[in-house]
């Protein structure tokens, strides 16, 4: 009986021990996203404006920074302010990031017609 709970016990020790490692570790870096000054700035038409929430409503291409396709969504405004300026209809470059549930506008533009 003392044999199989000292051979249970040492199981779940080399267990646990195996487990805990990979909770731990800390990936420096890898894999993380770029910070808002090296993305890509992407392209979007504005929709919709609600100042008083602080968002908008942008039609947008491919936004390779969050691995995110071209799609109709609303974002958060990093500062209400930066609708200042913007219409419905305004074609837009732009860059977001993910703050934790919500997508934030960090920086926005209106696109240089050509």
């Amino acid at each position: 009986m003392k044999l199989r709970l000292a051979l249970a016990t040492g199981t779940l020790l080399v267990l646990a021990a195996i487990a805990t490692p990979s909770f731990a570790q800390h990936r420096h870096g890898v894999d993380l996203p770029a910070t808002s000054s090296t993305q890509e700035l992407a392209d979007g038409e504005v929709r919709r404006i609600d100042p008083a929430k602080g968002t908008v409503v942008l039609r947008h291409g491919e936004i390779k920074a969050i691995g995110m396709g071209p799609m109709t969504m609303s974002f958060k405004f990093k500062d209400p302010t930066m609708a200042t300026g913007l219409q419905v209809g305004d074609r837009v470059r732009f860059l977001v990031e993910r703050q934790g549930d919500d997508f934030v506008i960090t920086q926005i533009q209106k696109a240089k017609e050509s």
